[in-house]
């Protein structure tokens, strides 16, 4: 019984990429869970795993936007970074055990920005052990923990850009402030790693922050905090009204409305995530077709007007949202042009299904 009223109540249309600024000390994984429980959302996934020791843009796709999660997770990425030369550690960051130590003191800015040149361009990167990456079913982590020994893969990265944005020196150590531009699947503290031998002094990487992916950025995201926060004012008002003897029913689409305009600018449409497609609402019964998966043919364009005011060629894609436009139902691509429309038969086919949301 109480599985089956956790999902009764949980809300399935909000829908959409919210930009977290996730803080220090938290799992991306917890992050997730956070807002799934403050929300009350049906399904709640990341857009690219931050280590608990890193901090900034963490897109989290809600709901059925989580069908367009290996999209996500292919963009590039930008970070700031701080590799801490003189102190190399086992996991190439500051929550290892120190495995070496040496003089940094005398490391310059014009030795630095020679070696970063190094890192420029495609290039293939030891996957650290400490990592989540497989080998023969298990985790790299859990081999590293258990003290046994494996084969590390190797993988091919890019980096667009690295530069050098600020030096600290102290004692025996140095402190290397980089901005990182890179693809997909770089391990910036390998890279941090790697700097430090190149420099011949080790070194790990003591800070990272994630400022975009893609085309969002850290600067349009919400705090994590500031999300709780604003769940805990409502939880209060509305126990508030309970104790009063009002009865507060939980309503999917009220929750949607309330958490969209809060939201705001942190939370990004499906259709701008995939590059700013057109959105369609359709009438109730044609988004219940299409979000089973169905194409729509062209007697179903000519039940209704906006439908058939569309001017599409073929392999043009589009998003089809449900009627209050709270959610996006499918992806869907034209198998044809909006002028040989007249020329093909009522059953014919004209957008078919690309992806269903949901």
């Amino acid at each position: 019984m109480g599985r089956r009223r956790r999902r009764n109540g949980a809300d399935t249309i909000l829908q959409g990429v919210l930009l977290v600024d996730k803080p220090a000390g938290v799992t991306s994984h917890e992050v997730c869970q956070r807002i799934k429980a403050r929300l009350r959302l049906g399904k709640v996934g990341h857009g690219g795993t931050l280590d608990p020791f890193a901090t900034g843009l963490l897109p989290l796709l809600l709901n059925g936007a989580t069908r367009v999660m290996p999209y996500l997770q292919n963009q590039d990425k930008c970070y700031e970074a701080v590799v801490r030369l003189g102190v190399r550690t086992d996991t190439m960051d500051p929550t290892g055990e120190v495995t070496q130590q040496r003089d940094a003191s005398a490391v310059d800015e014009a030795s630095i920005r020679e070696a970063l040149k190094g890192f420029l361009g495609e290039q293939q990167q030891t996957v650290p052990r400490f990592s989540a990456a497989r080998v023969e079913g298990r985790r790299l982590y859990d081999y590293a923990r258990s003290g046994e020994e494996v084969a590390l893969p190797v993988k091919d990265v890019v980096i667009h850009g690295i530069e050098l944005m600020g030096l600290e020196q102290a004692e025996s150590t140095a402190d290397v402030v980089i901005q990182v531009k890179c693809g997909a699947g770089t391990y910036v503290r390998a890279l941090a790693d790697d700097l430090g031998e190149v420099l011949g002094v080790g070194g790990h990487l003591h800070m990272l922050r994630r400022t975009s992916t893609g085309s969002l950025s850290v600067d349009d995201a919400l705090p994590l905090d500031h999300i709780v926060e604003k769940s805990e004012q409502w939880r209060t008002e509305r126990q508030a009204l309970q104790e009063g003897g009002e009865v507060i029913r939980f309503v999917p689409e009220d929750n949607a409305r309330r958490w969209r305009d809060f939201l705001a600018g942190a939370l990004c449409p499906v259709a701008d995530l995939l590059g700013g497609l057109p959105t369609l609402r359709l009438p109730d019964l044609l988004a219940a077709r299409v979000g089973s998966g169905q194409p729509l043919r062209k007697s179903e364009l000519q039940q209704d007007p906006a439908l058939m005011a569309l001017d599409f060629h073929e392999g043009d894609r589009l998003v089809l949202e449900d009627g209050n436009g709270l959610r996006g139902v499918a992806v869907v691509r034209a198998t044809c042009s909006r002028g040989s429309l007249s020329r093909r038969e009522a059953g014919a086919v004209v957008f078919q299904v690309e992806r269903v949301l949901r």
